[in-house]
């Protein structure tokens, strides 16, 4: 056993503090202030990590979960046992650390535009032996989950109505548009599923390769989707990221090229705002935005004729590595970049030769959790 105090929380959630021999140790369920007794389960020269034994004395930063399933396991939350305003700090300084070489690089105090619990309005699950629930943390194992308090208080009544349905075993998706309309999905084929429509709000499933009532839903006016695709989780969350989004890029006219485009979150703004946007992504959404080009970034970059006076792009956490040749050629005068994984972030806007990063703006859209959002400006130099 070992005792040290935690100092600060990490990109990934774990607390993090030194041992008596000045080794750096991640430790899950901790808070700053926090002086607490662990078990190291995994050790090199430079770090190590341990599971949480005891809280022999809780910081001012440790407040009780308001969700019972977090003292049973439940993975789906890293910081609910972490105040709102510590939560705030520690994003802002994981930020601030992943861009601090970035020189001349303004940081903006973090935005907190969600409710801090009853955010969100999509979900996936996991069914195990006939129950659905969420993966531990740090583990596989599925910690049953009758209510979730994270869910849209709507959504959370479709998802007890689905789950009370006994979904087949495997994920479990569940949607809610903005006018109540839900949609789930199952990855196996499930008798019960037509039986559910018309329950709970309920307008479509798939389970399986079968389709019952109407599952792909208006999320937003004019952003269309289905349980399966990606949205941001939070309504209120990702109108202010398209809010500072637009204000990044400011206003047209002209040509702006909208790589990882999904669905067209951000082409509706752009839009209004006079660009002659060019939307394009990998794959094609179920309802396009006008003028999409499904194409990866870097073939978009070499197929779509420029110039381009801005590109805007949403790449997934793993960045935008391999259109960053392309983005240097291309030479917009500006890049506006959203990120939810600050460290890539940092690594590629340091490759974007010939541009210089003015504003980064950090945006907490998923309370409880350890994930943030971040709009970058580019100019080029």
């Amino acid at each position: 056993m070992t005792t040290l105090t935690i100092a600060s929380l990490a990109a990934g959630g774990d607390g993090v503090g030194r041992d008596d021999g000045g080794r750096v140790t991640f430790v899950p369920r901790t808070a700053p202030g926090d002086r607490v007794q662990v078990r190291v389960v995994h050790a090199t020269a430079s770090f190590a990590r341990a599971e949480l034994v005891e809280v022999v004395a809780p910081g001012p930063a440790r407040v009780a979960p308001a969700c019972p399933h977090v003292a049973r396991g439940c993975g789906g939350c890293q910081w609910q046992h972490v105040a709102r305003a510590e939560q705030l700090a520690a994003k802002q300084a994981i930020v601030a650390g992943a861009l601090r070489k970035l020189a001349g690089l303004r940081i903006h105090p973090i935005a907190d535009p969600a409710p801090p619990l009853g955010w969100r309005r999509r979900a996936r699950f996991h069914v195990e032996r006939g129950r659905a629930g969420l993966y531990e943390l740090g583990g596989r194992r599925t910690v049953p989950i009758d209510r979730c308090p994270q869910l849209e208080p709507a959504l959370d009544a479709a998802y007890a109505a689905v789950r009370a349905a006994a979904p087949p075993d495997g994920e479990l998706a569940i949607a809610i548009a903005h006018d109540g309309r839900v949609a789930v999905a199952t990855e196996q084929a499930w008798r019960g599923a037509a039986r559910l429509v018309g329950v709970a709000g309920i307008v479509g499933v798939l389970a399986g390769d079968a389709r019952h009532g109407e599952p792909v839903l208006e999320i937003e006016p004019g952003l269309w989707g289905g349980p399966w695709d990606f949205a941001q989780a939070s309504a209120a969350g990702n109108a202010a990221l398209i809010a500072q989004v637009r204000a990044a890029l400011g206003r047209g006219p002209g040509r702006l090229l909208e790589l990882h485009a999904g669905a067209g979150n951000f082409t509706r703004g752009f839009a209004a705002d006079g660009w002659d946007v060019t939307p394009s992504d990998a794959v094609s959404p179920a309802r396009p935005p006008p003028r999409f080009h499904a194409a990866a970034a870097r073939d978009a970059l070499a197929r779509l004729a420029g110039p381009w006076d801005a590109i805007a792009l949403d790449p997934p956490r793993t960045g935008a590595a391999e259109a960053i040749d392309g983005l240097v050629r291309a030479a917009p005068a500006t890049i506006v970049y959203v990120s939810c994984d600050p460290a890539t972030l940092a690594r590629d806007a340091a490759q974007l030769t010939g541009h210089v990063a003015t504003d980064a703006w950090p945006l907490d859209v998923m309370p409880q959790t350890a994930h943030v959002e971040v709009v970058m400006r580019l100019q080029r130099a």
